[in-house]
């Protein structure tokens, strides 16, 4: 299948599970918690991220340099169905189209959209951060990005489990 129309696939379903799933989702007090706790680990990594410079540092390389960066157009193929639904259980409103031609259709002018990210995307830093940046900077956000993705996971796992019960796998 295209790569573009497998996103699209993925963010079609994700919009219609939050259609059909999101009141009922949004009374579960587990994941209503579980959902608060990974936003919570969301904003303490991109504080982190902010105060270490490198939303800068990888928005210039993502959109300036070619070839540069790791937001390259096949990354939002991994975005499957349920990290699209939490983000927008988050308020985040996912975009119709990418904004860079050869980029990943989630990366927007002022970096990624996504609130949810993959786990790659979240962990992922390349050689020239290491040389660029404090190392206890970096070994800070690779500890709280440690914690954001286990907050992630025990979601992913909740949904699995939700899904299988609701009959949608």
């Amino acid at each position: 299948m295209d790569e573009s129309l497998l996103v699209e696939n993925s963010v079609q379903q994700a919009r219609q599970l939050y259609k059909d799933y999101r009141e009922k989702l949004m009374s579960e007090s587990v994941f209503v918690t579980l959902l608060k706790n990974y936003s919570s680990e969301i904003e303490r990594s991109s504080r982190l991220m902010v105060q270490a410079g490198l939303p800068d540092f990888c928005g210039y390389c993502a959109t300036s340099i070619p070839g540069g960066g790791c937001c390259g157009e096949h990354i939002a193929t991994w975005y499957d169905p349920h990290l699209l639904l939490l983000n927008m259980l988050m308020g985040i409103e996912i975009q119709d189209k990418s904004y860079y031609k050869d980029s990943c259709r989630f990366l927007g002018r002022n970096g990624c959209t996504l609130k949810a990210r993959y786990h790659f995307c979240v962990n992922y830093l390349c050689q020239r951060i290491y040389e660029k940046f404090d190392k206890k900077a970096i070994e800070s956000l690779r500890a709280q990005s440690g914690k954001e993705l286990f907050a992630c996971w025990q979601l992913e796992l909740f949904l699995a489990d939700y899904f299988k019960k609701n009959g949608r796998d």
